[in-house]
C-alpha cells in the first residue's frame, strides 16, 4: 500500500509540477510578447517624433519669418513710401500670409496607451515626456489657428495693396514676389493687428524651440527605453 501510495504521490507531483512549469512559460512568454510589442510601439513613435523635429524646425523657421517682417514693418512705417516697391510688398506678404498647419501622428501612441503597453515603461521620464508632447501637439494647433485667424483679417488689405508679379516661391514653398501699391503708410488699426499677429508667432516660436528640445531628449529616452528589443 505505501509503494502504490508513493507511486500515485509522485506522480501527482510530477503532474502539478508539469502544469506549474507549463504555466509559468506560458506567463514569460506572454510577457515577452508585450514587451515586443512595446518596443515596436517605441520604436514606431521615435521615427514619428523623428518626422516632427522635421516639421517643427521648418515651422520654427517660417513663424520666425513672419515675425521678422511684421517687425521691419512696423519700424519703418514711417518711411514706407521711401521704400522700394519690391522690398514692402515683399515684406507685406510674408507678414500676412506666413503661418503653418502643424500635423502630428499620435495614433501609435494612443494604441501603447489604451493597450496598456505604456505601464510596461520602466523609465518614468519617457511616460512624462510622452504625456507632455502630445498635449502640447494641441496647443500648437490652437496658436496657428490663432494666427490664421489674424491673417485672414489682414488679407484684404494685403491684397488691395499689393501685386503678385509672379509665382516664385521661396524656400518654404511660399510665394513672396508681391509689389506694394501702397499710397500711404499701413493705418494704426491694420500695423496694431500685425503686432498682435507677431506676438502669436513669437509665442509659437519659443515653443517651438522648447518642444524641438524635449524632443530631441524624448528620443535619446525611447531609444535607451526599447534598447533590449
Amino acid at each position: 500500500m505505501k509503494k502504490y501510495l508513493l507511486k500515485y504521490s509522485i506522480e501527482f507531483l510530477v503532474i502539478v509540477m508539469g502544469i506549474s512549469i507549463s504555466f509559468l512559460m506560458e506567463k514569460r512568454n506572454a510577457n515577452k510578447y508585450k514587451e515586443e510589442l512595446k518596443n515596436q510601439s517605441l520604436q514606431r513613435i521615435i521615427k514619428n517624433t523623428e518626422v516632427d523635429l522635421n516639421d517643427f524646425d521648418f515651422n520654427y523657421n517660417v513663424n520666425k519669418s513672419a515675425s521678422k517682417a511684421i517687425n521691419w514693418l512696423v519700424e519703418n512705417n514711417d518711411n514706407l513710401l521711401n521704400i522700394s516697391n519690391d522690398s514692402v510688398g515683399f515684406y507685406l506678404n510674408n507678414a500676412v500670409l506666413l503661418n503653418t498647419i502643424f500635423v502630428d501622428n499620435q495614433e501609435e501612441y494612443r494604441a501603447l496607451q489604451n493597450s496598456g503597453l505604456i505601464e510596461l515603461i520602466e523609465n518614468e521620464k519617457v511616460v512624462t515626456y510622452l504625456q507632455n508632447k502630445y498635449i502640447y501637439h494641441e496647443f500648437y494647433k490652437k496658436i496657428e489657428a490663432e494666427i490664421m485667424t489674424e491673417g485672414r483679417a489682414l488679407s484684404d488689405f494685403l491684397y488691395e495693396n499689393t501685386v503678385l508679379k509672379d509665382e516664385k516661391r521661396d524656400d518654404y514653398g511660399y510665394y513672396y514676389n508681391r509689389v506694394s501699391k501702397l499710397k500711404n503708410t499701413i493705418p494704426n488699426e491694420v500695423l496694431e493687428r500685425l503686432k498682435n499677429k507677431k506676438g502669436l508667432h513669437d509665442y509659437y516660436v519659443n515653443a517651438i524651440k522648447n518642444r524641438i528640445i524635449n524632443d530631441s531628449l524624448l528620443i535619446d529616452y525611447l531609444n535607451t527605453e526599447a534598447i533590449t528589443q
